[in-house]
């Protein structure tokens, strides 16, 4: 059974290493994520017939190919965010060139001897990407104004008005789980004009190819899985700039089993006073197959058997009105869980039924028109208690192996003079009952909510 391998921003942790050895280290069914095994067309330097490396900075060969670009967008439109109107987006010309495109857009953004880049882009699409649009609108990968079908090979300055950051995710035989903060405005958004919202995407065979979980899909557990597609929501920007609240337009797209998929928006933050900071994840943990002491652990309900179809999420949200003056002030944490590797995301609604899910289903609360009877399946419960003037952030997750139970740590801290001020490290288990609905379920704004109902 291959390792599971977490990704994070400053190191890579391997699960259950296999004991390597000089000779072993060769073999591929050993260590199939050894840089020698890497896929790559296009390498330079490797090893000699001696075996020893041609360059000695790359001592496996340096791999020239153009990296996966996930978070990349085509801008559909624009505005001037000073003098108002629309004007021209960021465009590339795939005609000239020898291996990539050419931009028209300056990717030196700011400084003493450049003009200023004042556009901002207020709708985006990526591809490929395969959908029926349930509500809203959008343009897509057939009626957009490029000449290629992806984006997952675009170079940054093709639209170097973006910026994304906070990547995360895991391996897990050929599926892989990537999360990233994004947000279409680097400029706006670095004085609290624009935010962070938190995007996931999926692939199933190994990063070739991103979108749904398949109709037929044997994992490398050799359990099987069958997906029946998902409907998915963005939100647009508004053309006036500002930190308020502004009426967004939104998007939401339907996506069969296996097809080709855009990030999905898991935060749906309304507000511009809010923006998203430090996501985190928790995949769920190896099956226990083994009683050391031989007492006899009972498996309830298949707790101890591993569903890989499952995982958890967390993310912070930040205070957008301090960005302008360093950074955003952390405020809550929200969690979820997702089912059917990630077609979904689920807190209070039952696996099963997913007709109750938020926010498709509003269950009386106030949700965006194109939310309501989408099938959009979105909910988010808060983490921390949610008391103004405590600020959590720096959560960390665990999973128990059938995804019935989340752990989460996190730093709580008590707003106000840094030399008065209290902090502690909290803790919280979240434990997800079948065919159990409490009666506060969806209930928002009390000590818990979502950043669509705080």
């Amino acid at each position: 059974m291959p390792p599971i391998i977490y990704i994070g921003q400053t190191r890579i942790v391997i699960l259950n290493p296999v004991r390597q050895t000089p000779s072993s280290w060769l073999n591929k069914s050993v260590n199939p994520y050894a840089f020698r095994n890497m896929e790559c067309r296009s390498k330079r330097y490797g090893r000699g017939r001696d075996s020893k490396p041609m360059n000695p900075y790359y001592p496996d060969g340096l791999c020239l190919d153009t990296p996966i670009n996930l978070s990349a967008t085509i801008p559909d439109t624009c505005t001037d965010s000073q003098a108002g109107g629309e004007v021209l987006c960021p465009q590339v010309d795939l005609s000239q060139g020898t291996l990539f495109g050419i931009g028209n857009t300056n990717p030196i953004l700011e400084g003493n001897q450049v003009e200023p880049n004042t556009t901002k882009v207020l709708s985006w699409h990526q591809c490929p990407a395969s959908f029926t649009t349930v509500s809203g609108a959008t343009l897509n990968c057939n009626n957009d104004s490029r000449t290629d079908a992806s984006t997952l090979y675009d170079q940054s300055w093709y639209n170097p008005l973006d910026v994304a950051k906070g990547h995360r995710g895991y391996l897990d035989g050929d599926f892989v789980m990537m999360l990233y903060a994004w947000s279409p405005n680097w400029r706006l958004n670095a004085k609290g004009s624009d935010r962070y919202e938190l995007y996931i995407r999926r692939s199933f065979d190994g990063g070739k190819t991103w979108g749904t979980l398949p109709k037929n899909y044997r994992h490398h557990d050799k359990s099987r899985w069958a997906g029946t597609g998902t409907v998915t929501c963005e939100t647009f920007r508004a053309t006036e700039t500002g930190t308020g609240e502004p009426v967004e337009p939104r998007v939401c797209n339907q996506y069969a089993a296996g097809a080709l998929e855009q990030a999905r928006n898991v935060t749906q933050i309304k507000s511009m006073r809010t923006t998203t900071l430090d996501p985190r994840f928790a995949a769920t943990a190896e099956s226990i197959t083994s009683d050391l002491f031989g007492a006899g652990i009972p498996n309830i309900g298949n707790e101890d058997v591993r569903d890989p179809s499952r995982y958890f999420i967390v993310y912070e949200t930040g205070d957008n009105t301090t960005t302008a003056y360093g950074e955003p002030e952390p405020l809550d944490l929200f969690y979820s869980r997702a089912i059917m590797f990630g077609d979904n995301y689920q807190v209070w609604s039952e696996e099963h039924d997913l007709t109750q899910c938020y926010p498709s289903n509003p269950q009386g609360n106030v949700v965006p028109a194109e939310h309501e009877n989408s099938s959009f399946c979105n909910e988010f419960d808060q983490l921390d208690q949610g008391i103004k003037g405590l600020e959590a952030s720096e959560a960390s997750l665990g999973a128990n192996s059938g995804g019935e139970f989340m752990y989460g740590v996190w730093a709580q801290h008590q707003a106000g003079d840094d030399a008065t001020a209290e902090s502690d490290a909290m803790a919280r288990r979240v434990w997800w009952i079948d065919d159990y609905i409490p009666l506060d379920a969806w209930v928002f704004g009390q000590s818990s909510g979502t950043p669509e109902n705080p």
